[in-house]
């Protein structure tokens, strides 16, 4: 590794006369005049992550999504990448220490808004590498990302790595299964939220296909990486099955020659990488976990995909089989409760008081990717205050991916998207307060929209595909 440790900075902090992004849009230019056969081009690339061709190349359309490899093989991705613009920014005259900035979206406010930079067609009469026009409407404009869609507090909240309704996802034994298995929380919210807002209905940042050829899309994945990096300084605990850390993924690097890593040299970005985030340089270390996840082998397929930390199989105590359909408004459903499974649940746990209480929304189904990302509430009261809408909001449901999961390949079966969501402490305050019934749960989910600037009216949102969701159930665990 190289004995420089190149020092990744948030975008919104680079004062104007800084010339990452000037170096990064020259050398995203030059990768864009590259033949698509190349490994160093843009857009083989992008295709590494997902491409439509009908004939892709070898080590094309490898992302993984919807399982444990989420945020290993994005890192891994991600790393080559900014290696490889490094080279060109280098062989341009540019800085020699280099490294790709991140978007912190959840500072809010103007932080929360694409940077300027990619905004504009043309930079000083020159075409602006960093702009593209398939975005979603107001993208360009400046209207900023709602916090919901940007908020990394749930998933950072998660001890746990292994687990739908935990930081990292779920296991999953079969590489490249699409938007198949349990999808953590970092990669639901702020990742598949972000995506979903920035691409709206026609843009590449909404299509894992195409989000890769966006020059937003390495931003934002370098802070999704980020807050992997700031989890781990939390102390808590990366897989430790060989199944994950020794899992082997094939990149290109900078001279274009194919390289292979796995999980276990990818964990310690300064050791492993020779790279850190800003507001890394000059703390400490992260602290060494002191002992990895709970392993737990519960026995039904529903406990092994939510989470290796549950003590207590998941229980069923509600479904609805009624779909949903989302057209772009808010939409409610009610869920009817087994009030007597619940008195068994709470009998069943005297070491905790209550059960964990597991969210489960499963076939989320659209024939074309809708635009609208969703914030998920339960029992959110009418005429909700703000502060109340924070209190009963569990996550955010977006489509990124949907397309692709109607249509995988290989051998995969056509399916809909799943999302879990732990909603105990929610269900715990509501008892505290009297608020909690036993019998019902309702669910609603609101449109969540983009935030003009001051004094600019919203824009008018493109016309939303229909969308469904099969099925919903509720878990005592």
């Amino acid at each position: 590794m190289s004995s420089t440790v190149y020092v990744r900075r948030e975008v919104g902090s680079l004062v104007a006369s800084d010339p990452t992004l000037a170096a990064y849009a020259s050398a995203v230019g030059v990768m864009q005049s590259r033949a698509a056969s190349d490994p160093t081009s843009w857009a083989f690339q992008a295709a590494i992550h997902g491409t439509l061709a009908a004939n892709p190349l070898s080590g094309q359309n490898q992302c993984q999504h919807a399982t444990w490899f989420f945020v290993s093989w994005h890192r891994m991705f991600v790393y080559y990448f900014e290696r490889i613009v490094r080279a060109a920014v280098i062989e341009s005259g540019g800085p020699t220490d280099w490294a790709l900035p991140y978007w912190n979206y959840e500072l809010g406010g103007p932080s929360a808004a694409i940077p300027a930079a990619f905004r504009s067609p043309t930079n000083a009469g020159q075409r602006n590498p960093l702009y593209v026009s398939q975005r979603a409407n107001g993208i360009n404009a400046g209207h900023a990302l709602p916090p919901q869609v940007t908020s990394s507090v749930h998933a950072l909240s998660r001890s746990v790595f292994i687990g739908a309704a935990e930081f990292g996802g779920g296991r999953t034994g079969v590489l490249f299964q699409h938007f198949q298995g349990p999808t953590g929380q970092l990669e639901a919210t702020p990742h598949n939220a972000v995506h979903g807002t920035v691409g709206g209905t026609t843009g590449w940042m909404n299509d894992p296909d195409q989000a890769a050829q966006d020059p937003i899309f390495w931003l934002h994945h370098a802070n999704i990486d980020r807050l992997w990096a700031l989890w781990a300084r939390h102390g808590h605990a990366d897989p430790s099955e060989a199944q994950w850390t020794q899992q082997s993924f094939s990149f290109f690097d900078e001279h274009g020659q194919a390289v292979s890593i796995t999980a276990a040299h990818v964990l310690d970005t300064v050791a492993d990488l020779s790279y850190t985030y800003d507001q890394f340089v000059g703390s400490p270390p992260p602290p060494k976990p002191s002992s990895a996840a709970p392993a737990g082998v519960p026995p039904s397929r529903l406990a092994a995909q939510m989470s290796s930390s549950l003590q207590h199989e998941p229980e069923l105590v509600g479904a609805l089989s009624t779909p949903v359909e989302l057209t772009g408004d808010t939409a409610q459903a009610s869920i009817e409760l087994d009030p007597r499974a619940a008195a068994a649940a709470l009998q069943a746990h005297p070491e905790s008081g209550a059960p964990r209480v597991l969210l489960e929304i499963q076939n989320i189904d659209a024939e074309e990717i809708p635009g609208t990302v969703y914030g998920v509430y339960v029992n959110l009261p009418p005429d909700a205050t703000s502060q109340q809408q924070d209190a009963h909001h569990v996550g955010t449901l977006s489509f990124f991916g949907v397309k692709r999961a109607q249509d995988p390949r290989g051998d995969e079966q056509a399916h809909g998207l799943s999302l879990t969501y732990e909603i105990t402490e929610l269900v715990a305050s509501e008892r505290a307060a009297g608020e909690w019934n036993d019998s019902s749960l309702t669910l609603t989910f609101q449109p969540l929209r983009l935030i003009p600037p001051e004094g600019e009216l919203p824009v008018v949102s493109e016309p939303d595909p229909p969308a469904s969701i099969g099925s919903i159930s509720v878990y005592y665990a």
